[in-house]
């Protein structure tokens, strides 16, 4: 599988490469960004093995984005100007490919991305794949493995996401959009406003009044319930396999 995030400030052409991308076998897009900016900050998040760049944006030139990525990151710089080819080539970038793009020539590049993938050798560091969740975020749209997932809480019409080794992630959702991509497995709603993620919990200590503080696994985060989401807790775990991390 290839793995692409898209950096453009035009929002028509980040949904035309998108779905041009989406065409091609294996390949997949974990993200979008319109301007540099957004897109380091996505990368703190998810490792693509590809960026598609534009180089003429507000603010910041794409070009800048080199200094920052990972030199295992390819980056295909994808623009109208062809007067900073030679410039591209010089600090590393895969490929250049002149708008308007077609899908043909979008084709090219991933046959030619997938050949030098096949010749590198496993990334020791590179994530475990696994189950992902769409959110959309004031920087771009992002997929973040459910297994980071410890807690997601309700705020109005937006969710607060709680993540093992990363900062907590505001997205325009409500808590019951999620559905099915939560592994119901895993993951249980306790109450109106909050979602955990069972397998991550590593201690469940019990409070003045009937409530609980919970600890989970990865992280310094402890998140207090009161007695209703307790009682509900204390149903599911009766269910789950016993764990002598997880004191009942």
């Amino acid at each position: 599988m290839i793995r692409a995030i898209l950096v453009d400030d035009e929002e028509s052409a980040l949904r035309w490469l998108a779905d041009v991308l989406s065409s091609q076998p294996k390949v997949e897009v974990l993200g979008t960004a319109t301007s540099v900016a957004a897109a380091l900050v996505l990368l703190e998040t998810i490792r693509p093995d590809v960026v598609f760049l534009d180089i003429s944006m507000p603010r910041q030139c794409g070009m800048t984005l080199f200094a920052s990525v990972d030199p295992n990151i390819r980056i295909v710089l994808v623009t109208a100007h062809d007067d900073r080819m030679l410039d591209a080539f010089e600090v590393g970038a895969f490929d250049y490919v002149l708008k308007p793009v077609t899908a043909a020539r979008i084709g090219k590049t991933i046959d030619r991305l997938r050949h030098e993938l096949r010749q590198r050798p496993p990334d020791p560091a590179a994530p475990v794949e696994s189950e992902r969740i769409t959110v959309s975020t004031p920087t771009g749209t992002i997929l973040v493995p459910t297994d980071e997932v410890l807690w997601i809480e309700a705020r109005q019409n937006y969710s607060l996401i709680h993540r093992a080794g990363g900062g907590p992630l505001l997205v325009k959702r409500l808590l019951g959009d999620f559905g099915e991509e939560l592994p119901s497995g895993r993951f249980a709603r306790i109450g109106r406003s909050l979602v955990v993620n069972l397998r991550s919990l590593r201690t469940v200590s019990r409070l003045e009044g009937g409530g609980a503080l919970l600890e989970f696994a990865d992280t310094s985060e402890t998140l207090v319930v009161g007695r209703a989401a307790m009682a509900r807790l204390r149903q599911l775990l009766a269910l789950q396999p016993p764990r002598e991390s997880l004191p009942g």
